[in-house]
């Protein structure tokens, strides 16, 4: 390490308060940071490209699978595109992509960084499915929606649970409203996550817990569901339900998801820090590291992607591991 970059991590120590936190008891199972050529389709080991010409809820999008609307942007993220263009009976078509058949899990940490498209009538989500093991489909498989947006609303999202029961205009859902000083969603990436286990569902935006549901919650209204394995879902919708049944101008295509990852945790013995991105790390031998070997902290000098971004060096066993918390990914291990 430099000895400008020492000094600066010293300053920043004193200056800068922390912009991540740190959580105990969380393994990895998923991981796809959405690496790959521009304009190729995302990892087909993972990930199913839904293809739906009359999807629910009132849609006005038709699903296909075309890189147009689906596709990795060569910069580390999956975009979902919709684009004003007729396909079939519907005037719009989208992507949509899903893990069933590919990954599934109960219970855990599910998370995913995005930065959502703005403008009436678009519904992005990143939501669970329950898989259908014999418990008779939708709503009784369960479903657990991370994070719903209504287009117009920049600062806006809202988490909820459906079920046999409690489906549709279900009581469990709640809006979360970021902080007046915060980017909004349209505007840069957040993340957006959900921790489940066998009595509660707690959602997240960054670093915020905004819901927790807890299983008594459920039984209010029908059974709890949400004892076996759901798959992940990620979609941007056009109007349909959710907003009334609005419609974006034309204006305001094509409008993309995009997503700069997804990760999937399962209890266990390792940490995970929410708030700095394994990808922007630089992995370093340096002689005089030990010294900062307690520290860590963040400075405001480190561009990321072309803005200034804060820089958090975290310091251990002789490697530095040096990155942009704001990035907002969920773990960090010493680089080796």
């Amino acid at each position: 390490m430099s000895s400008s970059l020492a000094t600066l991590a010293f300053a920043s120590l004193v200056l800068v308060a922390r912009t991540h936190a740190a959580a105990e008891g969380w393994d990895l199972t998923f991981s796809d940071e959405f690496t790959g050529a521009a304009g190729s389709y995302p990892d087909a080991a993972k990930w199913n490209i839904e293809v739906n010409g009359n999807p629910p809820n009132s849609e006005a999008e038709a699903y296909v699978k075309s890189a147009r609307n689906v596709s990795l942007n060569g910069n580390g993220q999956l975009e979902l595109t919709a684009y004003h263009e007729p396909s079939g009976s519907k005037q719009y078509t989208s992507g949509k992509v899903n893990s069933n058949g590919k990954f599934t899990q109960s219970y855990g940490r599910w998370e995913a960084r995005i930065k959502l498209p703005e403008g009436t009538g678009f519904w992005p989500a990143f939501w669970m499915l329950g898989t259908n093991n014999g418990c008779g489909g939708w709503p009784s498989c369960g479903e657990i929606d991370i994070i719903e947006n209504r287009g117009r609303l920049a600062m806006t999202s809202s988490s909820a649970m459906h079920g046999p029961g409690y489906s549709g205009n279900t009581p469990l859902a709640h809006s979360f409203n970021l902080p007046a000083a915060s980017p909004s969603f349209f505007a840069d990436y957040h993340v957006f996550a959900c921790e489940w286990d066998e009595t509660q569902v707690k959602f997240y935006v960054d670093t915020t817990l905004h819901y927790t549901v807890k299983k008594t919650d459920v039984q209010k209204y029908g059974n709890w569901v949400y004892n076996h394995n759901f798959y992940i879902l990620l979609n941007l919708a056009v109007g349909g339900q959710f907003d009334g049944m609005k419609l974006p101008p034309s204006t305001a295509f094509p409008a993309k998801v995009t997503v700069d990852y997804v990760h999937v945790y399962k209890p266990g013995s390792g940490q995970i820090i929410v708030g700095l991105n394994p990808r922007a790390r630089l992995a370093s031998a340096v002689p005089d590291l030990e010294q900062l070997s307690a520290y860590d902290f963040t400075g405001r000098t480190h561009a990321a992607r072309g803005s200034a971004q804060p820089l958090a060096i975290r310091a251990q066993g002789g490697k530095a591991a040096i990155g942009n918390p704001m990035l907002l990914a969920p773990h960090w291990s010493p680089a080796r």
